[in-house]
């Protein structure tokens, strides 16, 4: 396990709610309680899930790409996180692994096939009429939201 060189210090969770839960348990004392993700120099752990740095490099001052090694529900898997500092000390965190579950749901997607495409639709414009602008923007507004880590600054040790 590698101690993530540059990281800022200090445990970081996925909502303000986690911090309030980590300053009287730890995340192994939480359980099934833990219902959210905690951030540190060394991983990340989540409930049933850990991962563990095993080596972290930086990008610049304020963002960093760490290789990880994790476990869950009895299965090793690597997992690459990119981690950004924001202005506001938070950080953004977005994992390959949550990516690649995005992508796998919309290939999913019956409706996306190609051989239930109407090949008189195929020269079709589907985005005339809609407004696909301010979906984009809301989406990114939500990732945003779900890949931040607030700092935690008293937790149980």
């Amino acid at each position: 396990m590698a101690a993530a060189q540059g990281l800022p210090e200090g445990t970081f969770a996925s909502s303000k709610e986690g911090c309030a839960k980590l300053q009287s348990k730890t995340p192994a004392e939480l359980g099934e309680g833990l219902d959210f993700t905690v951030l540190s120099k060394t991983g990340v752990v989540g409930y049933l899930q850990r991962c563990d740095f095993v080596s972290v490099t930086a990008h610049n001052a304020t963002s960093w790409l760490a290789t990880a090694f994790c476990e869950e529900s009895g299965y090793s898997y690597p997992d690459l996180f990119a981690i950004a500092q924001k202005d506001n000390g938070e950080l953004n965190v977005t994992r390959l692994t949550s990516q690649q579950e995005t992508y796998e749901g919309a290939a999913d997607d019956s409706s996306a096939n190609a051989d239930d495409l109407d090949p008189s639709d195929a020269d079709r414009d589907d985005k005339a009429g809609t407004d696909k602008g301010a979906a984009t923007g809301d989406q990114s507004a939500d990732d945003d939201e779900q890949n931040a880590y607030v700092r935690c600054d008293h937790v149980k040790q």
